[in-house]
Protein backbone atom coordinates (compact mmCIF):
# COMPACT_ATOMS: atom_id res chain seq x y z
CA UNK A 1 0.00 0.00 0.00
CA UNK A 2 1.67 3.59 -0.94
CA UNK A 3 0.42 6.23 1.29
CA UNK A 4 -1.59 8.89 0.01
CA UNK A 5 1.27 11.56 -0.32
CA UNK A 6 3.95 9.41 -2.55
CA UNK A 7 0.74 8.39 -4.31
CA UNK A 8 -0.23 11.93 -5.30
CA UNK A 9 4.17 12.40 -5.99
CA UNK A 10 4.05 9.50 -8.37
CA UNK A 11 0.42 10.69 -10.14
CA UNK A 12 1.98 13.80 -11.23
CA UNK A 13 5.14 15.31 -12.77
CA UNK A 14 5.76 16.87 -9.36
CA UNK A 15 8.84 13.80 -8.70
CA UNK A 16 11.02 15.62 -11.82
CA UNK A 17 12.74 18.54 -9.51
CA UNK A 18 12.44 16.70 -6.01
CA UNK A 19 14.35 14.21 -7.69
CA UNK A 20 17.01 15.55 -9.18
CA UNK A 21 17.31 17.71 -5.79
CA UNK A 22 17.51 14.41 -4.17
CA UNK A 23 20.42 12.74 -6.96
CA UNK A 24 22.12 15.84 -6.52
CA UNK A 25 22.66 16.07 -2.64
CA UNK A 26 23.73 12.82 -2.33
CA UNK A 27 26.81 10.68 -3.16
CA UNK A 28 27.54 8.54 -5.55
CA UNK A 29 29.16 5.28 -5.04
CA UNK A 30 31.53 4.88 -8.00
CA UNK A 31 33.00 1.49 -8.67
CA UNK A 32 36.69 1.58 -10.66
CA UNK A 33 36.30 0.53 -13.93
CA UNK A 34 38.73 -2.15 -13.43
CA UNK A 35 36.24 -4.00 -11.82
CA UNK A 36 34.58 -5.19 -14.73
CA UNK A 37 33.21 -3.76 -18.13
CA UNK A 38 32.75 -0.63 -17.89
CA UNK A 39 29.02 -0.31 -19.47
CA UNK A 40 26.34 2.56 -18.23
CA UNK A 41 21.75 2.10 -18.73
CA UNK A 42 19.32 5.05 -18.64
CA UNK A 43 16.25 4.72 -16.51
CA UNK A 44 14.00 6.69 -18.58
CA UNK A 45 10.53 8.65 -16.46
CA UNK A 46 8.34 9.86 -18.15
CA UNK A 47 4.42 11.04 -17.10
CA UNK A 48 2.16 9.58 -18.76
CA UNK A 49 -1.87 8.31 -18.33
CA UNK A 50 -1.77 10.35 -15.24
CA UNK A 51 1.19 8.70 -13.59
CA UNK A 52 4.85 8.38 -13.50
CA UNK A 53 6.26 5.19 -15.75
CA UNK A 54 9.89 3.99 -16.47
CA UNK A 55 10.53 2.68 -19.52
CA UNK A 56 11.96 -1.11 -20.02
CA UNK A 57 13.10 -3.04 -22.17
CA UNK A 58 13.73 -6.81 -23.17
CA UNK A 59 16.35 -8.17 -24.84
CA UNK A 60 16.51 -9.80 -28.02
CA UNK A 61 17.11 -14.13 -27.61
CA UNK A 62 19.84 -14.25 -29.91
CA UNK A 63 22.39 -11.68 -27.99
CA UNK A 64 24.81 -13.28 -26.04
CA UNK A 65 24.90 -11.73 -23.02
CA UNK A 66 21.46 -11.04 -21.29
CA UNK A 67 19.15 -12.50 -23.44
CA UNK A 68 15.72 -12.12 -23.21
CA UNK A 69 16.42 -10.69 -19.90
CA UNK A 70 14.20 -7.56 -19.04
CA UNK A 71 16.48 -4.28 -18.65
CA UNK A 72 17.03 -0.55 -19.02
CA UNK A 73 18.11 0.56 -22.40
CA UNK A 74 21.86 0.75 -21.98
CA UNK A 75 25.36 -1.36 -22.72
CA UNK A 76 29.31 -1.30 -22.86
CA UNK A 77 30.92 1.80 -22.80
CA UNK A 78 32.50 2.79 -26.82
CA UNK A 79 36.58 4.19 -26.61
CA UNK A 80 34.52 7.11 -28.42
CA UNK A 81 31.98 8.04 -25.54
CA UNK A 82 32.47 10.67 -24.27
CA UNK A 83 32.23 9.64 -20.36
CA UNK A 84 29.56 7.02 -19.06
CA UNK A 85 26.93 9.23 -19.09
CA UNK A 86 27.48 10.02 -23.05
CA UNK A 87 27.21 5.82 -22.95
CA UNK A 88 23.87 5.73 -21.50
CA UNK A 89 22.63 8.38 -23.52
CA UNK A 90 23.81 6.77 -27.33
CA UNK A 91 22.50 3.00 -26.05
CA UNK A 92 19.11 4.52 -25.69
CA UNK A 93 19.36 6.27 -29.01
CA UNK A 94 20.65 3.18 -30.73
CA UNK A 95 17.97 0.54 -28.58
CA UNK A 96 14.88 2.47 -28.25
CA UNK A 97 15.44 5.04 -30.71
CA UNK A 98 15.33 8.11 -27.92
CA UNK A 99 17.31 11.27 -28.95
CA UNK A 100 19.97 12.39 -26.59
CA UNK A 101 18.00 15.84 -26.97
CA UNK A 102 14.59 14.61 -25.25
CA UNK A 103 16.30 13.50 -22.16
CA UNK A 104 15.98 15.70 -19.04
CA UNK A 105 19.27 13.97 -16.94
CA UNK A 106 18.21 14.30 -13.37
CA UNK A 107 21.23 12.42 -12.20
CA UNK A 108 23.16 9.57 -11.29
CA UNK A 109 22.69 6.09 -8.98
CA UNK A 110 25.16 4.42 -7.24
CA UNK A 111 27.07 1.96 -9.60
CA UNK A 112 26.76 -1.22 -9.53
CA UNK A 113 28.82 -4.25 -10.44
CA UNK A 114 26.71 -7.57 -11.98
CA UNK A 115 27.80 -11.16 -11.13
CA UNK A 116 28.76 -11.37 -15.22
CA UNK A 117 31.15 -9.30 -14.94
CA UNK A 118 29.72 -5.63 -15.99
CA UNK A 119 29.68 -2.32 -13.98
CA UNK A 120 26.93 -0.58 -14.35
CA UNK A 121 26.67 3.05 -13.70
CA UNK A 122 23.27 3.82 -14.25
CA UNK A 123 21.02 7.47 -14.97
CA UNK A 124 18.23 8.69 -14.24
CA UNK A 125 16.60 10.93 -16.98
CA UNK A 126 12.93 12.52 -17.65
CA UNK A 127 11.13 12.42 -21.09
CA UNK A 128 8.44 15.36 -21.37
CA UNK A 129 8.57 15.17 -24.99
CA UNK A 130 6.14 13.53 -27.14
CA UNK A 131 7.89 9.95 -27.27
CA UNK A 132 7.59 6.56 -29.14
CA UNK A 133 9.90 3.93 -28.76
CA UNK A 134 11.78 1.99 -31.85
CA UNK A 135 12.98 -1.19 -30.70
CA UNK A 136 15.95 -1.95 -32.66
CA UNK A 137 15.33 -5.91 -33.35
CA UNK A 138 18.67 -6.66 -33.07
CA UNK A 139 19.19 -5.88 -29.47
CA UNK A 140 15.44 -5.50 -28.40
CA UNK A 141 12.36 -7.69 -28.43
CA UNK A 142 10.41 -5.42 -26.66
CA UNK A 143 9.94 -1.93 -25.26
CA UNK A 144 7.62 -1.27 -22.45
CA UNK A 145 6.29 1.43 -20.11
CA UNK A 146 5.16 0.44 -16.43
CA UNK A 147 3.90 2.84 -13.44
CA UNK A 148 6.98 3.27 -10.87
CA UNK A 149 4.09 2.97 -8.36
CA UNK A 150 4.15 -1.34 -9.24
CA UNK A 151 7.74 -1.21 -7.79
CA UNK A 152 6.78 0.03 -4.34
CA UNK A 153 6.17 -3.20 -3.09
CA UNK A 154 5.10 -2.84 0.83
CA UNK A 155 5.02 0.02 3.28
CA UNK A 156 8.79 -0.68 3.35
CA UNK A 157 9.38 0.03 0.20
CA UNK A 158 11.75 -2.62 -1.19
CA UNK A 159 10.78 -5.16 -3.89
CA UNK A 160 11.04 -8.94 -3.68
CA UNK A 161 14.44 -9.33 -3.90
CA UNK A 162 14.29 -12.24 -6.13
CA UNK A 163 12.41 -10.53 -9.07
CA UNK A 164 8.94 -9.02 -9.63
CA UNK A 165 6.87 -9.35 -12.46
CA UNK A 166 5.08 -6.52 -14.14
CA UNK A 167 3.29 -6.60 -17.16
CA UNK A 168 3.84 -10.34 -18.08
CA UNK A 169 7.82 -9.67 -17.65
CA UNK A 170 9.57 -10.63 -14.71
CA UNK A 171 12.32 -8.13 -13.22
CA UNK A 172 15.15 -8.61 -11.53
CA UNK A 173 19.07 -8.54 -10.93
CA UNK A 174 20.82 -5.54 -11.75
CA UNK A 175 17.74 -4.07 -13.09
CA UNK A 176 15.78 -5.21 -9.93
CA UNK A 177 18.53 -3.16 -7.86
CA UNK A 178 18.56 -0.55 -9.95
CA UNK A 179 14.72 0.22 -9.19
CA UNK A 180 15.09 -0.42 -5.47
CA UNK A 181 17.50 2.12 -5.46
CA UNK A 182 15.63 4.64 -7.24
CA UNK A 183 12.53 3.76 -4.62
CA UNK A 184 14.57 3.88 -1.98
CA UNK A 185 15.27 7.45 -3.27
CA UNK A 186 11.90 8.65 -4.02
CA UNK A 187 10.77 7.06 -0.74
CA UNK A 188 13.00 10.05 1.15
CA UNK A 189 11.20 12.82 -0.88
CA UNK A 190 9.07 15.21 1.45
CA UNK A 191 5.70 15.83 -0.57
CA UNK A 192 4.50 19.93 -0.47
CA UNK A 193 1.41 19.79 1.75
CA UNK A 194 -1.48 20.83 0.03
Amino acid sequence: MIEPALRRILSSDALREPLRWMLAARPVVRVAPSSGTASAVLVPLVHRAGEVHVWLVRRSSGLRRHSGQVAFPGGKMDPTDDGMLATALREAHEEIGLAPILVDVLGRLDDLVTGTGFTVSPFVGWIDAPFTPVANAAEVARVFAVPLRVFFGDAEGVPPFHGHTVDGELVWGATGKILRDLVALVRGIEPDEE
